[in-house]
């Protein structure tokens, strides 16, 4: 069963429409701490404790039973009861992270077989990952909602370009751009996800053919201004058109409408989501430097990426890397003067009761606290870096052993 897709869910989402709905995989708890869950819980409202459900802007489904145990009867009925929320609520959109496939340990071919049914879900919006696995790499994308939509009006929009002045409300699917330079529905909905969609889009009979021809249009119609015939802002989404399909097929008709009406200058923010992808992938398996800013914030410098941790967590991996020849817990009561200190500097108000105690079991080696919070650590750093490059960034050794991180110091930047 194939997907018709109209795009993927973001690697990264930072804000939402006020219908769409960030689904994240929570650990059986409901304790928000690390990756998607952290980002749910700090930006679109899921409640600490709340394990799954509607939250807020989001939607918990509860993956993850610790200790590396793995329920998948309990997973795929959460999961069908996710399914099931939407299809009862189509006046909502739901973009659905890589559930699982962090701390809960599932890997992305897993995890997709029980979101089959959310395919058909014109509301649901999957990964790429899951998306591919589920049709074997084989993705039919949804053209015919650019078809639709230009039937009702094309005829008109090529008739208001070739008079020299736009006037109706079609740039979107007409002239579509790269997804993710707007924020609105229809600059999502018809947003291009990609190359491949966009050369889909290019090869298509019908959509192709009417693009070059709405371009020619353009070239044709005799005002010298594109500021003139399309207004602020579809000037830059026009602009971003002729830049996607310029770089999906060079020497055509785009770059002749770059070169009229925008002095040859493409649109940088399109390139950049297209033309540097390479670079990006290259970059993800590559050591970040490490960079501490004053504030205390972790900045992977490399990635432009914060690596968010509550306080006392910073502290203990500021601790750690404060010390590259490592520390054995059952010598961190020897830390919790500098532990405090480093502390103090995160959270220069006092220190209150709960974070002197906090301090004082993490230092404990007879409780469990320490191991938790390197738990964290890793949950943090785990979403940010290649996963073949994780162990650099986070709390590692042997039971008994110094622990220490192995990130090399000349990459940690201290400002």
């Amino acid at each position: 069963m194939e997907k018709k897709n109209s795009g993927y869910t973001p690697d990264y989402i930072d804000t939402l429409l006020s219908n769409q709905i960030f689904v994240f995989g929570s650990n059986s708890l409901g304790y928000h701490t690390g990756g998607a869950s952290s980002t749910a819980r700090k930006k679109f409202g899921a409640v600490w404790g709340q394990p799954e459900g509607l939250q807020g802007q989001s939607y918990a489904i509860p993956v993850d039973y610790g200790k590396g145990v793995r329920k998948d009867a309990e997973v795929k009925t959460a999961i069908d009861r996710f399914i099931e929320f939407a299809k009862a609520h189509h006046e909502l959109f739901f973009y659905v992270t890589r559930v699982g496939c962090g701390i809960a340990g599932y890997h992305d071919e897993e995890m997709a077989q029980f979101f089959m049914e959310a395919l058909e879900l014109k509301n649901v919006c999957l990964p790429k990952s899951f998306v591919d696995a589920l049709n074997n790499g084989r993705i039919e994308y949804d053209l015919e909602r650019f078809v639709e939509a230009q039937n009702m009006v094309y005829d008109m929009a090529l008739h208001e370009i070739k008079e020299g002045q736009k006037r109706g409300h079609w740039i979107w699917f007409v002239f579509p751009q790269i997804k993710g330079l707007g924020h609105s529905y229809n600059s999502e909905y018809y947003g291009i996800s990609g190359v491949n969609e966009a050369k889909s889009y290019l090869e298509h009979p019908l959509l192709g053919a009417r693009l070059r021809k709405i371009s020619q249009a353009m070239l044709d119609c005799g005002n010298p201004s594109a500021d003139d015939i399309l207004g602020f802002p579809d000037i830059l989404k026009v602009r971003s058109c002729m830049t996607l399909f310029d770089m999906i097929s060079p020497n055509d008709i785009f770059r002749q409408v770059l070169d009229k009406y925008y002095g040859g200058k493409p649109c940088d923010k399109t390139i950049w989501r297209l033309g540097t992808r390479e670079e990006k992938s290259k970059n993800a398996i590559k050591l970040s430097k490490l960079r501490i800013a004053k504030d205390s914030s972790i900045i992977l410098a490399d990635y432009q990426k914060e690596v968010k941790l509550e306080p006392i967590v910073k502290a203990v991996y500021l601790l750690f890397l404060n010390h590259p020849e490592g520390i054995a817990f059952k010598y961190l009561p020897g830390y919790r003067n500098e532990l405090t200190d480093l502390y103090q500097k995160i959270k220069p108000l006092g220190l209150t009761e709960r974070a002197i105690r906090s301090i004082e079991d993490v230092t404990n080696p007879l409780l469990n606290s320490i191991n938790e919070k390197c738990s964290r650590i890793r949950a943090a750093f785990l979403p940010e870096v290649n996963s073949t490059l994780l162990e650099q960034y986070i709390i590692t050794g042997k039971s008994g052993d110094l622990k220490k991180i192995a990130l090399p110091r000349d990459l940690v930047i201290w400002e």
